[in-house]
C-alpha cells in the first residue's frame, strides 16, 4: 500500500500533501484517463476521504458523470449523488434504495444514517437531522473497533452530531457531542475534525456562553495541524465569527471585521453569522441597517424552516428584537409565531416581548422559569437576569430586582464591561447604589433591551385587564363589579392608563392597546 511519505505527484514532495490531497488527485487522475471503473472504486472505498476531500460542487459533478458513463458504482454512492442533487429532503429510506443496501452491514448503515443526518441539514430540517444521532451510535457500537481507529468513524459521528445539534438549537448536547470530538483520537487526514469540534465549541460560547472559555478553545484550535480538506476554509471563517463575538477593540473594529467575512464560507454556519451581524450593528448604533439586513437574509433561499430548530427560528428572533426594540410589538409578535417555541433562545426573547408591552409578571415568570435551561450558558443567564432584574423593577419590587442584580454581580469573574450593556439604564443606576461589586464602568451604550418605555408610561397589570374589559365593549360601572372594585378606581385607572398611552380617548387607547399587542 502507498502512503504518503512514499509518493511524489507532479514533482511535488509528499511531505507538503496530505493523503486528502493524494486521494483527491488520484481520482481526478483515474477520471483524466477516463478510467471511470477506477475512479468509482476510489470512491467508493474511502467515501469519507470524497466527501471532505473534493468539493462539493465537483464531487457533484464526478458523481454525475458514474451515472452518464453507465459506470455502475455502489449504492451508498447513489445515495451522495440524491443528497447532493435533490431538493426535498427524506428521500433516502425509499424501498429500492434500502433493498440494494445490506441492511445488517453496520458501516453501510453507518455511512446511510450520516447522509440522511447531512440530507435533512442541507433541507434545514434540523430537528430530524439530530434524531439521526442515535442511529449512528447504534451502527457505531456494532463496527470494529480496529477499523475506527483508523479512519475515525467515532470522531467523524461526534462532530456531526454536534453540528446537527448546534442547527436544532440544542447546544448542551452539542458540546456534549464535541467534547466527544475532542476525545477520539483523529487520523492525520481528519485533523480538521477535531479543529472543527473546537472552533464549533468556542462559537456557541461566543454566542451564548463564556467568553473566557471560547477564546481558550479558539487558542486550542490553532495548534491543530491543517489539512488539504475544503472544509478547513470553513472553519477558519467559524473562527471569524468568534474573534468578532468576543471582541474587546472598538465596536467599529468589530464592524470592519464583520464586513471583511467571505460569505462564500460561512456555510452551514450561516444562522451564528446572523448572531454576530445583529450584536455588531446594534452595537454600533446602526439599527436601519440591521433591520435592512435582516429583511435581506429573511428572502434568501437559506437552508431553513420556519419555526424547526435555531437555523429555524434565528432570523424571525432577530427580527422580534429589532421590532420590539421600536415599539412594534404587534409585528414582534408575528415574527415570534414562525419560531420554534422550545428552544431557550426563543422563550428568552418571549420574556423580552412581555417586559416590552408592559406585561411585567409574565415576563418575570417566563423568565424565572427558563432559569434551569440556560445554565452553563452565562451569556443567556445574563440576558435572563437583565430581563428579570428591570421586570421587577418596574412592577415597584425594588427588593427583588436589586436582589436578582446581586445574583448577577456574583457569577464567576464578575460582570464585563460587555455584560454590563446587557442591563438597561434603571437597573444599572439601581446597582451602582446597592450592589457591591459592580462594576464602575458606565456604558456609553445599551446592546439589549433597548427601546424599553420609560419606566412612568408602563402599563400596570391591573390597567391592562381594565382597558382589555373596555375593549370588549364592557362599561365601566360593569368593568367595577366584575373585578370587584369601585367605579371611582376603574375611572382612576383608566386615567392614568390614557396618560401613559398618550391618548385622551376609549377608542384610541384600544387601538393603541392592539398596536403594543396588549389586547
Amino acid at each position: 500500500m502507498l502512503t504518503p511519505d512514499r509518493i511524489h505527484l507532479r514533482g511535488e514532495p509528499a511531505s507538503a500533501r496530505d493523503a486528502l490531497a493524494l486521494f483527491a488527485e488520484a481520482v481526478e487522475n483515474a477520471i483524466r484517463e477516463e478510467n471511470y471503473p477506477a475512479a468509482a472504486r476510489l470512491v467508493e472505498t474511502d467515501i469519507a476521504s470524497a466527501w471532505f476531500g473534493i468539493q462539493s460542487a465537483r464531487l457533484t459533478e464526478i458523481l454525475h458523470l458514474f451515472v452518464t458513463k453507465n459506470v455502475t458504482p455502489c449504492p451508498l454512492l447513489k445515495v451522495a449523488h440524491q443528497v447532493l442533487t435533490t431538493s426535498t429532503a427524506g428521500q433516502l429510506s425509499s424501498r429500492e434504495l434500502l433493498a440494494s443496501i445490506d441492511l445488517n452491514d453496520p458501516q453501510q448503515m453507518f455511512v446511510l444514517t450520516l447522509f440522511r443526518m447531512a440530507d435533512f441539514r442541507l433541507k434545514g430540517r434540523t430537528i430530524e437531522a439530530l434524531e439521526q444521532g442515535d442511529s449512528l451510535q447504534e451502527h457505531l457500537v456494532r463496527m470494529n473497533p480496529l477499523l475506527d481507529r483508523t479512519r475515525g468513524a467515532h470522531l467523524q459521528a461526534a462532530v456531526q452530531i454536534g453540528i446537527s445539534a448546534m442547527l436544532a438549537g440544542d447546544f448542551t448536547k452539542a458540546l456534549t457531542a464535541f467534547t466527544q470530538a475532542q476525545m477520539q483520537p483523529a487520523p492525520p487526514q481528519y485533523a480538521f475534525l477535531t479543529r472543527d469540534a473546537l472552533v464549533k465549541s468556542a462559537l456557541i460560547h461566543a454566542c451564548f456562553g463564556n467568553a473566557t472559555t471560547a477564546k481558550a478553545l479558539l487558542d486550542r484550535s490553532v495548534r491543530i495541524r491543517r489539512t488539504s480538506s475544503w472544509i478547513e476554509a470553513h472553519i477558519d471563517t467559524h473562527q471569524e465569527f468568534v474573534r468578532i463575538l468576543i471582541h474587546s477593540g472598538s465596536d467599529d473594529e468589530a464592524l470592519d471585521q464583520l464586513e471583511a467575512i467571505n460569505l462564500h464560507d460561512i456555510g452551514e454556519m450561516w444562522p451564528f453569522y446572523m448572531v454576530a451581524i445583529h450584536r455588531v450593528l446594534e452595537a454600533t448604533g446602526r439599527q436601519d441597517e440591521l433591520e435592512l439586513q435582516l429583511n435581506i437574509f429573511d428572502s434568501l433561499p437559506l437552508a431553513r424552516v420556519d419555526g424547526d430548530g435555531f437555523s429555524g427560528s434565528i432570523i424571525p428572533l432577530n427580527r422580534a428584537l429589532v421590532a420590539l426594540s421600536r415599539g412594534r410589538e404587534a409585528e414582534a409578535d408575528t415574527f415570534l409565531s414562525r419560531t420554534d417555541p422550545h428552544l431557550p433562545y426563543t422563550k428568552l426573547v418571549q420574556s423580552a416581548a412581555h417586559l416590552y408591552s408592559g406585561q411585567n409578571q409574565q415576563a418575570i415568570q417566563k423568565a424565572t422559569r427558563l432559569r434551569h435551561q440556560t445554565r452553563g450558558f452565562r451569556l443567556m443567564e445574563v440576558r435572563r437576569l437583565s430581563i428579570l432584574a428591570t421586570a421587577h423593577y418596574r412592577t415597584g419590587n425594588v427588593e427583588r430586582s436589586i436582589e436578582t442584580l446581586k445574583h448577577a454581580a456574583q457569577l464567576p469573574r464578575g460582570l464585563s464591561p460587555t455584560e454590563i450593556e446587557l442591563f438597561n439604564a434603571d437597573c444599572r443606576e439601581l446597582a451602582a447604589q446597592h450592589v457591591t461589586p459592580w462594576p464602575s464602568k458606565t456604558p456609553s451604550h445599551t446592546t439589549f433591551l433597548t427601546g424599553l418605555p420609560e419606566a412612568g408610561r408602563t402599563l400596570t397589570e391591573r390597567e391592562i385587564v381594565i382597558l382589555r374589559h373596555l375593549a370588549e365593549g364592557h362599561t365601566r360601572a360593569r368593568i367595577a363589579e366584575i373585578l370587584f372594585i369601585s367605579l371611582s378606581t376603574v375611572k382612576t385607572q383608566l386615567r392614568s392608563a390614557f396618560r401613559k398611552l398618550g391618548v385622551s380617548s376609549t377608542s384610541d387607547a384600544i387601538v393603541e392597546c392592539q398596536r403594543r399587542d396588549l389586547i
